[in-house]
């Protein structure tokens, strides 16, 4: 029978412990009940008592702080079980899962303990005999006694110290042995991917644990519940075979606003609730932004509890948002800077402020007035004509130009459209001078021979420029029929489309060199610092001489110094990244020199990439060259190729005509899920949104990038896309805004771009 105030309990009837009561976890009066709780807890018990089907390992995966270890602790009150936590740690191996037999000498046990802990505290013999006495509460006589029988055993443990080891559990033994609540937080952070592995036996119904004494089966009553945060920036996934054995799963998010502003105002006894509500934006967006910007912070729920506590202590949140929220995301600068950057395009805190002190005018505007009478108007020669004027003044100014646009015909969208070309046709147009070196270079497929000093900057090369040149068409020939392949079952399967492999001018290399001038103390700074980073020793398979460890060594024994173990090394593993970049290469990118600003940050990118190893992939696009070639796709570096000629292909770069982006980020997608990356990127770096040519533009070009992103985020792609111009509110639209981020100032942008592939790395 379920007791009344528990309905979900599934202990009835069951003895605890004094401890056991404790660890029963006690809602405390401001606990908000979650639809994830109820539906869990109400599987759990429902499920309870069916032999085959019965719900006992749940998985909780979710962003940091969006209440998985609370809802761990909500689900013990409900089935009324004890709950215990084992936290998991990178290097943490098979002796932390089964626990361990360790070294006990005799003079350790409890009792010699007591009597050394009682001689410790005295300053003379006389002391030690009374504290002796008072202590286990005997005669002088027997006291003298028991103080000569610890003489005695440690002098006989000096002669000949006797080893003996005693089998400690983990907490994750203990509590499928005793049939508690277990919560297994971050197993994902575990290096060596065998580990919780061995738990496969165990999270079965009726499993067994093999532990260094024998077998322990699993208590009927034991629930498992795993927790792990969900990591976009390359966290390693839970084991297949372990998440299959999860009956049940939940999807943590924050909560929707309303909620979020239900449970703080409940934990924290705040009332103000449109201050709360606009506290709980600003926590969500700087979530979304953190993830976009690949910050490794977390802004969520505990930051907005203590964040709102504060407020309600009478503290100035402008001032407070510091230390409970932003610095818990981040202390980098520089990362702390995009966070502000998205806090002030927001307008979130500006309008937090107005709440918080108030509105004066607002007020001034309330204050009640009287209406006073014809005599005391002419009296004080009050007159209301001045209001009157000045409405007719005021009328009288305004540009009469209503009648003139009622007049105008509406263009219909293929007119803008074919408007909207012609602007980028003529920015284009506008650029020729520019770029006429290029472009006489792009045209005639032949790379210039170059000076003496150039071609004694090519031993620099692994490849001669001969030999680059040869494979070209092969290459080209290729990457077409691969972008083809790619775009087989999309919208622009029957486009035309052409990859062209820009050729090498040997004249740009200084000018690619002037332009990364610059920055090249931030890339040495990162390099140094990325390289510390992926610096892993080389080690054997186990460390031997441990007092702990996975493998017990009899031959050590006789040593007597209790390193009688050997502990296996975690897999030497190193954090990695691939990168598909696609550069807009479309006419508006002249405007306010984009194009050259997007060259110096994808030469910073390369060089920085050349130096830490990372597998790079760079297209640039545009379209509507030709009637026939719908898509142009320009390939400045594939992902099997080397930074031969890198440099001097991308100052081939320039503006052009119309972009149909949808195309070109479904072809590198495609490039990016074949790589055995960890983690891996598609960087969108695009000043406006996609147009081209019949009608590729608004709703039609947004669901076709989104159904790029939807069909590629399933086979682990990450996509971010950088707006670089003035369309950053439709290019985050079509994104979202956890894929988005704003790097409109042109002057920062290459540094600010660069620290954000480390960020990914």
């Amino acid at each position: 029978m379920k007791q009344p105030d528990f309905p979900y309990a599934v202990t009835t009837g069951r003895d605890f412990s004094k401890l056991e009561r404790m660890m029963i976890w006690q809602k405390p009066a401001s606990h908000q009940t979650s639809a994830e709780e109820l539906r869990i807890a109400s599987e759990i018990a429902g499920n309870w008592d069916d032999p085959e089907l019965k719900l006992f390992n749940i998985l909780l995966e979710g962003d940091a702080g969006s209440g998985k270890t609370q809802l761990a602790k909500a689900l013990s009150a409900d089935l009324q079980l004890p709950y215990t936590k084992i936290t998991c740690f990178a290097d943490m191996d098979k002796s932390d899962i089964f626990g361990a037999l360790l070294p006990v000498i005799n003079t350790d046990q409890e009792e010699d303990k007591d009597l050394l802990d009682a001689i410790y505290q005295s300053d003379c013999f006389d002391d030690v005999l009374q504290l002796i006495e008072r202590h286990f509460s005997v005669t002088p006589e027997r006291g003298k006694e028991k103080f000569a029988e610890l003489i005695q055993r440690i002098e006989d443990a000096e002669d000949q110290p006797i080893v003996r080891y005693k089998y400690y559990p983990s907490e994750i033994v203990r509590a499928m042995e005793k049939g508690y609540l277990l919560e297994i937080q971050e197993p994902t952070v575990i290096r060596d991917a065998s580990v919780l592995v061995a738990l496969n036996s165990a999270l079965e119904q009726n499993g067994m644990l093999n532990i260094p004494t024998g077998f322990v089966q699993r208590h009927p009553d034991c629930v498992v519940v795993i927790t792990t945060n969900r990591n976009y920036q390359g966290n390693r996934p839970l084991n297949e075979s372990l998440r299959d054995r999860m009956q049940h799963a939940e999807k943590m998010d924050l909560p929707p606003l309303g909620v979020m502003v239900d449970r703080g105002m409940a934990k924290t006894g705040y009332q103000n609730q449109a201050v709360a509500e606009k506290m709980a934006e600003i926590i969500r967006l700087l979530d979304i932004s953190a993830k976009a910007n690949a910050i490794k912070g977390a802004a969520g729920m505990r930051s907005y509890f203590y964040w709102l506590k504060a407020v309600k202590r009478g503290q100035d949140p402008l001032q407070t948002i510091h230390q409970k929220v932003l610095y818990k995301v981040t202390t980098d600068n520089n990362e702390l800077q995009l966070l502000q950057t998205a806090l002030d395009t927001s307008g979130l805190l500006a309008q937090l402020r107005l709440l918080i002190h108030g509105q004066p005018l607002q007020d001034f505007k309330k204050a009640a007035g009287r209406r006073i009478s014809d005599v005391e108007a002419q009296e004080r020669n009050i007159t209301t004509e001045g209001h009157v004027q000045l409405t007719a003044a005021f009328n009288e100014e305004e540009p009469s130009t209503s009648a003139e646009n009622d007049t105008l015909p509406e263009k219909t969208s293929d007119e803008t459209l074919e408007e909207t070309v012609s602007e980028k046709e003529t920015a284009s147009q506008d650029t020729a001078g520019l770029f006429e070196d290029t472009e006489t270079a792009s045209q005639s497929g032949q790379a210039a021979t170059g000076t003496e000093s150039d071609n004694q900057e090519l031993a620099d090369h692994s490849l001669t420029l001969e030999a680059f040149e040869a494979t070209n068409k092969e290459e080209k020939a290729h990457a077409s029929k691969t972008a083809r392949q790619a775009l087989k079952e999309s919208i622009h399967a029957k486009e035309g489309l052409i990859v062209h492999r820009p050729a090498v001018d040997l004249h740009l290399r200084k000018a690619a060199q002037a332009l990364i001038q610059p920055l090249h103390p931030v890339i040495d700074a990162l390099v140094k610092q990325t390289k510390e980073l992926l610096e892993n020793e080389e080690g054997s398979v186990y460390q031997k001489g441990q007092y702990t460890g996975t493998r017990f060594d009899a031959s050590k024994v006789v040593y007597q110094d209790l390193r009688t173990f050997d502990k296996k090394n975690p897999p030497n593993e190193t954090p990695s990244l691939a990168v598909a970049i696609r550069i807009d290469e479309s006419g508006s990118m002249v405007r306010e020199d984009r194009i050259k600003y997007a060259q110096q940050a994808v030469l910073a990118l390369t060089e920085f990439a050349q130096q830490v190893q990372i597998p790079l992939m760079i297209y640039g696009d545009t379209a509507d060259t030709s009637a026939r070639e719908k898509t142009s796709l320009y390939a400045y570096k594939e992902f099997h190729e080397g930074y031969d000629f890198v440099p001097e292909k991308l100052m081939t770069m320039k503006p052009r005509q119309n972009n149909r982006d949808g195309a070109a980020l479904r072809v590198l997608a495609h490039h990016v899920s074949q790589q055995a990356a960890t983690t891996k990127l598609v960087l969108n770096i695009s000043d406006g949104q996609p147009k081209a040519l019949p009608d590729y533009t608004g709703e039609k070009a947004k669901s076709d990038i989104q159904q790029v992103i939807a069909d590629y985020e399933r086979q682990g792609v990450l996509f971010l896309a950088a707006a670089i111009g003035q369309d950053r509110d439709v290019i985050k639209s079509i994104y979202g805004p956890e894929r988005f981020i704003d790097l409109s100032d042109l002057h920062a942008f290459p540094q600010q771009l660069l620290q954000l592939l480390v960020r990914y790395l």
